[in-house]
């Protein structure tokens, strides 16, 4: 069997020889690389074009191309989504109870951070499901903040050494928002609105999840 009778292979050289043959026109201004070259664009521009699949009701309907999927995330971060599905909540569990700490209490500060978005970035560019800032990131050893495991790990680490720091949960909840230094200067819960309504929803949260 010879090359030349895969007819995919013979498709392409055809093609390319009709592409020669339309380049040696006298009357044509374009040399065979340019024509080819157009060749290739016009190939591109058609692989661009959205899948056109049906319904269930026969109905045509347009799937994006792979370049839109994901599109309103930063290209830095694409190449950080998981493509395999995590078990946030079981992934809180072993790693609050591996470090000491109540896993309910990260639950309940996991879903008032983020809502359990791994993918979440703040105004303030706090990042992934416990909303490290990157120097508290970088501070604790979470090369990908978006990685879930990375970004749980040092969000509890973060959060255990405030309990220790503190030894009262709702400072040390205070402090995961507003900061050690205002708990500090206050000795207490700042009196900053939305620090005060991250505490209560924390607590609410807790008591939810411990229910």
């Amino acid at each position: 069997m010879r090359l030349t009778d895969i007819p995919s292979v013979s498709s392409v050289l055809n093609r390319m020889e009709s592409l020669s043959k339309l380049s040696e026109n006298p009357k044509s201004l374009v040399s065979f690389p340019d024509v080819l070259e157009r060749e290739w664009n016009r190939s591109k521009a058609q692989d661009s074009l959205p899948v056109q699949t049906s319904n269930q009701n026969g109905e045509g309907i347009s799937l994006p191309f792979p370049g839109e999927i994901g599109s309103k995330i930063p290209v830095s971060f694409q190449a950080d989504t998981k493509s395999k599905p995590t078990d946030i909540l079981g992934t809180i569990e072993s790693i609050a109870k591996a470090q000491g700490m109540d896993p309910n209490l990260v639950k309940a500060m996991v879903k008032a951070e983020s809502g359990f978005k791994p993918n979440a970035v703040s105004p303030k560019g706090a990042m992934g499901l416990m909303q490290l800032m990157p120097e508290t990131a970088g501070s604790l050893g979470v090369n990908d903040p978006f990685d879930p495991e990375e970004n749980i790990d040092g969000g509890v680490k973060f959060l255990k050494g405030l309990m220790k720091e503190f030894k009262d949960p709702e400072k040390a909840i205070a402090a995961y928002n507003a900061g050690p230094g205002a708990v500090k200067r206050y000795k207490g819960i700042p009196p900053y609105e939305e620090t005060q309504k991250y505490v209560n929803k924390v607590k609410r949260y807790y008591k939810d999840f411990s229910s």
